[in-house]
């Protein structure tokens, strides 16, 4: 059952995606046309200016979610009602604490937001947003019970649909009003919609939720969670300082406009990073199970599959996005929309840096090694944030991924493989680096070869010419890697795991046979 609930949500993850994916490219490239890279910048900037609300969260939630697991495994309706019980009113007290914030962060804006224009509205604007985090905090406990319950796909169906709906709703308004408030409203209109909705859906599966007597937790649960919310609470700070703070400095002292010229980029990796996260959440599924039941033999070679797996992934999306991002957003969007060149390869570099970070993480945390630097994702923000202040002044935008990229280098780069390779492999960590070296050196062969053949072979940046380079980004680095590791132990492992789970030659046959026959 676990298997078959994971399979329909990777399947309706991977379709919602697809589909909500096409229609942000419409919404963006009509957003644009009628209301410019301003209005985009402060999208991005208010985003990330609310997303500090995750620090008063200090991973409540995620604790909370956490102790469901086994609960409903057991289907222990009291303790399943005590913990949803807990979460509703710590997020309710969380939403009040959150609207007093946003009110204190209102008069800041100015500051904040450096523009050549004045954004019309903007009270409204700010409190549009603010409302949206609120209800989302509302009925936070509700998505997070079906979540656990591994029931999420009943829900994705709805999402998807009033996300389309929303887009559709979106494009409409935006032709027709050219009103960016108008187009909020909508936003905000669909999405009490949708949260009324899903709240009947997630009551219909689990009445006992509206259950009235008051349940309590055992003294266990609650000291588990206040363990994990102590932990989490500087893996946030950390993790808000790394990933949430560039729009807010890109704003303060370059401009809202280049924020929006980011978030395109930003938007275009976010997607490819959506599509590939299920792939790598597939292989991270069962490490802590791994771990648990096999030695470190075992458990290390699943790492170096892993590696492996996502150097390959990582590598080749960072090759494509480098020949194609670029002439994409000029023929999405048209001219003008670009970042220069060396602000285009760091963004690229951090994209790279935080792909190949995934697999020493999900060890890492699979294996429970909190502790041992618990003080380093704090460190890694601070870095991030005094680096790309002293940056910016000098070298301007690019200043702000400077930042980043030397955070990420100076700490978890080279700790996180640190503490895996001495506490759970009991190995050298300089096989961990050797083989990243080597890694490197072969990427930047591969993408070297690509860029040449692509700038030989084809000219111009018409949609057919973006194809055409598309498939020659497809074909060259992933033909070069075959060749160079199709005898590593590695390569074999993915191999054999494919081939295995491939449909058997006969079964394919009926498939083409039957759409033949409704064809």
């Amino acid at each position: 059952m676990r298997t078959k609930n994971a399979i329909k949500n990777i399947a309706m993850s991977l379709f919602s995606q697809i589909v909500i994916i096409i229609l942000g490219f419409v919404s963006r490239k009509v957003f644009i046309d009628n209301l410019g890279a301003e209005y985009l910048g402060v999208n991005g900037l208010l985003t990330n200016l609310l997303s500090m609300m995750i620090l008063i969260e200090s991973g409540i939630g995620i604790s909370i979610v956490y102790n469901l697991y086994r609960p409903l495994a057991e289907n222990d309706k009291d303790k399943i009602i005590a913990l949803v019980q807990l979460y509703k009113k710590a997020y309710r007290v969380l939403a009040l604490i959150m609207l007093i914030i946003s009110c204190g962060l209102y008069p800041l804006l100015g500051f904040i937001m450096k523009s050549d224009e004045s954004i019309k509205g903007m009270f409204i604007v700010y409190s549009i947003f603010v409302a949206k985090n609120i209800i989302s905090y509302f009925n936070a406990y509700k998505w997070a019970l079906i979540n656990a319950d591994q029931k999420g796909y009943v829900l994705a169906r709805s999402n998807l649909m009033f996300q389309i709906v929303t887009t559709i709703s979106k494009i409409i308004i935006l032709m027709i009003t050219q009103s960016y408030i108008i187009f909020l409203l909508m936003e905000i209109g669909i999405f009490i919609l949708q949260n009324i909705i899903n709240t009947f859906i997630v009551y219909k599966r689990y009445p006992y939720l509206r259950e009235k007597t008051k349940y309590s937790i055992g003294s266990d649960t609650k000291a588990n969670i206040n363990k994990n919310v102590r932990a989490m609470f500087l893996h946030n700070i950390g993790g808000y300082l790394v990933f949430s703070t560039d729009n807010i400095l890109i704003s303060t002292f370059i401009s809202v406009k280049a924020v929006g010229l980011y978030s395109n980029y930003t938007m275009v990796i976010g997607q490819l990073g959506a599509l590939l996260s299920p792939v790598i959440g597939g292989i991270g599924a069962g490490v802590g199970n791994l771990i648990a039941t096999e030695g470190e033999e075992k458990t290390y070679e699943v790492f170096e599959i892993s590696y492996f797996v996502s150097f390959w992934i990582y590598s080749f999306s960072t090759i494509f996005l480098y020949i194609l991002l670029q002439p994409f957003i000029n023929w999405w969007i048209g001219e003008g929309y670009l970042l220069d060149q060396f602000t285009f390869i760091v963004i690229l570099i951090n994209f790279y840096l935080n792909g190949m970070r995934g697999p020493i993480s999900t060890f890492k945390n699979k294996a429970g090694m909190f502790v041992q630097d618990k003080y380093v994702p704090v460190i890694e923000g601070l870095i991030n944030l005094i680096a790309s202040l002293m940056l910016i002044k000098y070298f301007g935008l690019v200043g702000v991924f400077l930042g980043t990229t030397l955070s990420t280098l100076l700490t978890v780069f080279w700790n996180q493989p640190r503490i895996v390779y001495k506490n759970l492999f009991k190995l050298p960590v300089k096989a961990y680096f050797i083989k990243y070296a080597m890694y490197i050196l072969v990427a930047f062969f591969a993408g070297a070869i690509t860029v040449i053949t692509c700038r030989t072979l084809i000219s111009g940046h018409s949609f057919i010419s973006l194809i055409a380079k598309g498939i020659i980004c497809v074909v060259i680095p992933n033909l070069i890697y075959i060749l160079i590791f199709f005898r590593t132990k590695e390569f074999k492992a993915i191999y054999n795991l494919i081939k295995n789970n491939l449909p058997k030659a006969e079964v394919v046959k009926r498939l083409f046979k039957r759409v033949y026959k409704y064809i």
